[in-house]
């Protein structure tokens, strides 16, 4: 069932940033950190072997479902410092609302997740491009966030509030238009990240209900109705047209 408390949300930096985030992040730049000076300084291919290559792929290896969401692009470190920052802000959330074991079920469900869906695209289509790095993940936790405090407020580049709802819808879709244009040929492995960890966070009983699509229909109903509504304080006067007090 997924926890329906409210996230205690804060525009400082790192104000609910856990321990365990704290441990998985530093765990994550010293790969990285070795990872550069293998790969620039010291001519060591180590990714080659660590990322994940398609079945029938000659530099396919079994390990490397298990290897490549902890390696990243050593010619784009700009990127790894965004995926790290967008862990920083958004993991110590998740992880105070459903606890640290379902949150680190989350995150690497998220991970092997995405080697199915994009490993099965790869099969049907025949891409061959290798992947790594931890962004299933990451855009798993962002989609949960939303979903678990559905109106709390982001500051969306550090200006504009939006609700963090509108954040998790923009982020499927944003990965769906954008998989479906071919504009991303990574989308199947982001769309399978951001699928099994809505999975884990809601239950897989009740995340394949039929009943709990039908109540999410009848809440959009409800809501649509009471938008017609307009609320007034203060006293009815006589010559007022009807109202909803």
């Amino acid at each position: 069932m997924m926890q329906q408390g409210p996230i205690p949300v804060s525009y400082g930096f790192g104000s609910h940033f856990t321990g365990t985030g704290k441990r998985l992040l530093l765990l994550y730049g010293v790969i990285y950190f070795l990872e550069l000076i293998c790969e620039h300084w010291l001519a060591i291919p180590v990714t080659v072997f660590l990322k994940l290559y398609p079945f029938g792929h000659p530099d396919f290896q079994i390990w490397q479902i298990l290897t490549h969401p902890f390696i990243h692009d050593p010619s784009a470190p700009i990127a790894f410092l965004i995926n790290c920052l967008v862990f920083y802000f958004f993991s110590g959330s998740v992880e105070s609302a459903i606890g640290t074991r379902r949150f680190l079920i989350l995150f690497y469900v998220s991970a092997l997740g995405s080697v199915v869906c994009g490993l099965l695209l790869s099969m049907v289509t025949g891409l061959d491009q290798p992947f790594m790095g931890m962004l299933p993940s990451l855009l798993s936790l962002v989609v949960a966030f939303g979903l678990l405090n559905p109106e709390a407020s982001i500051l969306l580049f550090f200006v504009l509030p939006v609700k963090a709802k509108y954040i998790s819808y923009g982020t499927i879709l944003i990965t769906v238009l954008t998989f479906l244009a071919k504009a991303n040929p990574f989308g199947a492995y982001h769309l399978g990240g951001i699928f099994f960890g809505c999975m884990i966070l809601i239950g897989p009983k009740q995340f394949f209900s039929l009943n709990r699509l039908h109540f999410l229909y009848l809440e959009w109903q409800l809501k649509k109705k009471k938008s017609r509504f307009r609320v007034i304080h203060g006293e009815k006067k006589d010559n007022d047209k009807p109202t909803l007090h």
